[in-house]
């Protein structure tokens, strides 16, 4: 059975609103000790952090951001992140130009490189910008793809960094104003945070499965298709025994 991440994800998040609200204490005290990680790390810590979540995308880049915004401030997060962000997308190009789609098949798993791919095939160049913005398309299976491809290494670079200031600024920005608000008690700008979040997964499931009920009658159509010229191409008439058309 494969695991689906999303719904994964909102069973996580749901659990995060029941103990923020019930024991909001210990919420509290889990999220200082994340911080006090955080810190002592020090912003190369969260520069390496953020190089190796963009690589193994295990940590949602997002999570990663909100703390440091909280430990190191709005400004610092900002520009270490987007550091560490841009650090992360030019790996994954050097590691796509390097061993082609194989290998990028392996790290990023097959289904979503075919995304990936139809969206560069009807959007080019623009694809890469966006993907920062679209959050159910895998930015590090952008960044293989990229390289896979070839795609030139300055309209690459140009084009990451336009979309991941935006986004690093923000979760930073989130992560600040979370963090002073939890200090002080408040557990409201939370509440929000989590319940956007759930609200954005929910969304992202439900645009999912509506994306593949809606090919299953192309890629049947398609398999037809592909089964009558078959049989034209061989001449066989399901119609007629093959005795008697002999």
């Amino acid at each position: 059975m494969k695991l689906d991440v999303k719904l994964l994800l909102s069973i996580i998040v749901v659990i995060a609103i029941i103990i923020v609200n019930i024991i909001p204490r210990v919420f509290s005290e889990y999220f200082n000790q994340l911080q006090e990680a955080m810190l002592k790390g020090g912003l190369l810590g969260f520069y390496l952090l953020m190089i190796i979540q963009s690589i193994i995308a295990v940590i949602p880049a997002e999570a990663v951001l909100i703390m440091s915004g909280s430990a190191f401030g709005f400004e610092a997060s900002s520009a270490v992140g987007t550091l560490g962000l841009m650090s992360g997308a030019l790996i994954n190009y050097a590691i796509g130009l390097k061993f082609g789609r194989p290998v990028v098949e392996k790290l990023v798993g097959g289904e979503q490189l075919e995304k990936v791919e139809r969206l560069f095939i009807k959007h080019g160049f623009k694809i890469i910008f966006a993907a920062r913005f679209i959050p159910w398309i895998s930015f590090d299976a952008v960044s293989y793809f990229a390289g896979a491809t070839g795609i030139a290494l300055a309209s690459f670079t140009v084009a990451t960094l336009i979309g991941t200031v935006p986004r690093a600024v923000f979760y930073s920005y989130m992560g600040e104003k979370v963090g002073a608000s939890i200090s002080e008690g408040d557990i409201t700008m939370l509440n929000y945070l989590l319940l956007a979040t759930l609200l954005a997964i929910v969304f992202l499931i439900l645009v999912s499965r509506r994306g593949k009920t809606s090919r299953r009658p192309v890629e049947e159509a398609e398999e037809a298709s592909l089964s009558t010229r078959f049989l034209s191409e061989t001449d066989y008439n399901p119609a007629v025994p093959q005795s008697a058309a002999s």
